[in-house]
């Protein structure tokens, strides 16, 4: 069965989509349209044929009104400040050119710029670009996103991974009492630099700029200014929604990038020196203030995370706090038992219990382990240290023997409710074990979900480290 698609409102209106699962990427289509509608208008009003001039002025206007009227129906305020910036950077080109001279083409474009003006006041979205002034809570959620972007970037500048910033984000960087879920950074920039590190994007950023100085047209070259406001449109667009992970969207600024390309082949033209190194500095100083930004997200952090591969992702593999620890803690998980976001436990465990954790496999043993749930099967594959096993599943008489008459302490904390028969399995085997050696605790008020109980889970953990060894 096929899920129906999301539908986004703009109070009781609904966002015009197209066909895309987001209504910020449908904005992106109009935005890379209007300047070559606006190109085609201005070469419309050049035609020395009377009547053909009206019909082609007429055409191209009401395709610049209709665009601009679908672009509004989107609602995407990160559209319209793209399309404003497209459509300046053509205008500007074209008044350095036309300065002084055809002031009724000019006084046209001041007709054509108050219609659309009207069309974005009319359809609404005028106000809900101006409630973003007013503390409009997603811009409030884009800039915090934002900011822990910029500290997953530089406490892992080799990436996370293809498709992974907005899980890695919520997991492990996300302010506990947050529970809005990302699947990107809302931010196609800082999607790719999150995901692909800094290497990458540093070498794309300089290619790009390589490319728009060597394809600057002449100052007369109208085409290729609508071209590079085209493109200009689509960047600008990515900074507010991840737009560019959209195959479809590239359509437009790859065939604008081609065009440019093949004009400045044919004029043969030669890089600008002095503008690549403007272009180079300004990139260079992009790149420090975003490094600065994520070191002082990252140096107010009361956690510190240590990176590297788990179950072949890269991802947080230790945590501990910036305070001094009571020591080691190698956690085993299960998501049937800690819920959809242990990570987020994990973080809370490591502050409040003052323990440094560590994920996944490590080297060197910890000077504890604490088994959840279903990893409790794993007992016997790992000759058991001191233990602190969390609503421990039924494990097999083998590994339940080796756990029996280890020398090891070891800490079970069992929930107050017998879902599958866990705790009755426990139960029964502790009745034969040293009571020197094993404490037990119940988690009250839980069954298997013992994120419920997680306050006294860390004050056990935390009396665990406490207790004479």
């Amino acid at each position: 069965m096929m899920e129906s698609p999301v539908e986004y409102f703009y109070g009781d209106t609904l966002r015009w989509s197209f066909g895309f699962e987001n209504p910020n990427k449908a904005a992106v289509l109009f935005v890379c349209a209007l300047p070559l509608l606006w190109w085609c208008w201005q070469v419309s009003g050049s035609l020395r044929h009377r009547v053909g001039r009206g019909v082609a002025l007429g055409i191209s206007s009401a395709s610049i009104l209709g665009c601009s009227y679908c672009l509004c129906m989107t609602f995407s305020r990160g559209g319209l400040v793209a399309a404003g910036v497209a459509l300046g950077y053509f205008m500007g080109y074209g008044w350095r050119y036309h300065h002084g001279r055809h002031g009724w083409r000019w006084l046209l474009n001041g007709l054509l710029i108050g219609a659309m003006i009207g069309c974005v006041l009319w359809t609404g979205l005028g106000g809900r670009s101006a409630a973003a002034a007013s503390g409009d809570a997603s811009v409030g959620n884009r800039a915090e996103l934002w900011e822990g972007a910029l500290q997953m970037a530089v406490e892992n500048p080799l990436g996370f991974g293809g498709g992974n910033s907005g899980a890695q984000y919520v997991q492990w960087y996300q302010a506990a009492g947050r529970d809005e879920g990302y699947r990107t950074m809302v931010n196609s920039y800082l999607t790719f630099l999150v995901e692909r590190g800094w290497p990458v994007s540093v070498c794309l950023s300089l290619s790009f700029v390589v490319f728009w100085v060597w394809t600057k047209p002449p100052l007369d070259g109208q085409l290729g200014a609508a071209l590079r406001a085209s493109i200009l449109g689509f960047m600008v667009a990515g900074i507010f929604s991840t737009t560019m992970e959209d195959w479809k969207l590239w359509m437009t600024p790859i065939s604008c990038g081609m065009a440019l390309a093949v004009a400045a082949m044919a004029r043969r033209s030669r890089l600008d020196g002095r503008a690549i190194g403007v272009g180079v500095v300004v990139l260079s100083v992009g790149v420090m203030i975003m490094t600065f930004l994520g070191l002082r997200k990252s140096g107010n952090d009361p956690l510190v995370r240590e990176i590297g591969m788990l179950e072949g992702v890269r991802t947080v593999t230790g945590l501990r706090s910036k305070n001094k620890s009571l020591g080691t803690l190698r956690c085993v998980v299960d998501p049937l038992v800690l819920g959809e976001q242990p990570s987020k436990l994990m973080r809370e465990l490591a502050l409040k219990a003052d323990v440094e954790i560590w994920l996944g496999e490590v080297g060197k043993a910890a000077d504890k382990t604490m088994w959840v749930g279903q990893a409790a099967e794993l007992l016997s594959d790992a000759p058991p240290r001191d233990l602190i096993l969390l609503a421990p599943a039924k494990i097999k008489i083998v590994a339940l023997k080796q756990l029996l008459t280890a020398s090891a302490r070891v800490d079970i904390l069992l929930p107050e409710i017998d879902e599958d028969g866990r705790v009755g399995f426990w139960e029964d085997a502790l009745q034969t074990a040293s009571a020197l050696r094993f404490n037990k605790t119940t988690l009250t008020g839980v069954g298997n979900r013992i994120d419920w109980a997680w306050e006294q889970v860390i004050a056990e953990v935390k009396c665990a480290y406490s207790a004479p060894q």
